[in-house]
């Protein structure tokens, strides 16, 4: 008797634990950490002077309507952080995050991203390949360290940067690669 309420109690587990492992694979949100850049705010308006290796770059962000270029650097290099340059938290060619400083300061690089606007084009030079990206949605959400990000089979590019209106939220700036 003991066993078999053992054996039930085993398989009952394994089909919950099954279950939620199903439901959590085919949820349509994805999570991306931004908490290697939560304790980064120095903001100051110091400027840095860097001999970086051109090798470690893999491309170029260019916001036209914000008078934008910066370089992006390999994920694994020691200029991809926060205090230096925008910084790449994802670099799946389908879904490439980047997120930057706000407010004052020389590495305030995403501080007009709010004058951005849906249908606004982005050009983003990546491993080589020149890409554009059309804004398809700008919210902004909660600052928890992570973004939620809906999961899709479209090509996106995200920016990510601090809220000038609230500080405990973050602006997240969604993008779809379009033919250019």
């Amino acid at each position: 008797m003991l066993r078999k309420s053992l054996v039930s109690i085993l398989l009952l587990t394994i089909y919950l634990g099954s279950c939620l492992l199903i439901y959590n694979s085919e949820t349509n949100i994805k999570s991306v950490s931004t908490k290697n850049i939560e304790n980064n705010t120095n903001t100051s308006n110091t400027s840095y002077i860097s001999t970086k290796d051109n090798n470690e770059i893999i491309g170029t962000l260019t916001i036209d309507k914000l008078n934008l270029s910066k370089n992006i650097y390999n994920i694994n290099s020691s200029h991809n952080n926060i205090e230096e340059n925008v910084t790449i938290l994802s670099d799946d060619i389908n879904l490439i995050v980047l997120a930057a400083h706000s407010g004052p300061g020389y590495i305030a690089f995403f501080n007009d991203l709010d004058k951005l606007a849906l249908n606004d084009n982005i050009k983003l030079n990546f491993k080589g390949e020149d890409l554009v990206y059309k804004v398809t949605n700008i919210e902004e959400q909660v600052k928890d360290g992570t973004i939620e990000i809906n999961k899709t089979d479209k090509e996106r590019l995200i920016l990510t940067t601090c809220s000038t209106k609230d500080k405990g939220k973050q602006l997240v700036i969604t993008t779809e690669k379009i033919d250019a």
